[in-house]
């Protein structure tokens, strides 16, 4: 699913997440394999070997997660493009991390029309965060507030979300939106 450019929406049905400004992946987990695929559906499994070890942690799920090159506490989009330009060889720059934001199957069951609260809730008790380089990207109530942060911060921006939102693959949605600092 792909977040509408448009002006920050308010109120308490939005949850706000930071823009981080990655390599958008799904992460896919088979009888214990993982696969990282892009949005433009290449495998960059083998890029980003420092995430193996995550389908010894889950024999199964399908998540949504961007993968940041940060340096300074900050992503860095030409760190993230030499990964790319270097297949497995993160030991010579910076390990990625993985920032996972939603859960669409786990364990079998398909998750797509569930709302994004309830799939959050989901996605919390996984625990993925809990294995090395993997964080869930924190969500927000307030969104004035983290896009003001954001920017002081250099960061890319916010993505609001719709707390009652189905995911809906390879679609451009209203009930995302994304603000980007000019």
């Amino acid at each position: 699913m792909f977040a509408t450019p448009g002006p920050l929406p308010e109120g308490p049905q939005w949850r706000y997440e930071v823009h981080w400004a990655g390599l958008r992946v799904l992460v896919e987990i088979t009888d214990g394999r993982l696969r990282l695929t892009s949005w433009s559906e290449r495998d960059v499994t083998a890029h980003f070997p420092e995430f193996a070890h995550l389908g010894q942690r889950l024999r199964d799920g399908l998540f949504d997660a961007e993968i940041v090159v940060l340096c300074g506490g900050v992503p860095s989009a030409s760190e993230l493009s030499r990964r790319l330009r270097s297949k497995g060889q993160h030991r010579h720059g910076r390990a990625g991390a993985l920032m996972v934001s939603d859960v669409l199957r786990l364990y079998g069951v398909p998750l797509l029309q569930r709302p994004l609260d309830e799939r959050r809730s989901t996605l919390e008790r996984v625990g993925m965060d809990a294995a090395p380089l993997v964080t869930l990207s924190p969500v927000y109530d307030d969104g004035p507030a983290l896009l003001a942060a954001t920017k002081r911060q250099r960061l890319h921006g916010v993505v609001a979300k719709r707390a009652d939102s189905p995911y809906r693959p390879g679609v451009r949605d209203p009930s995302w939106v994304k603000v980007a600092h000019a």
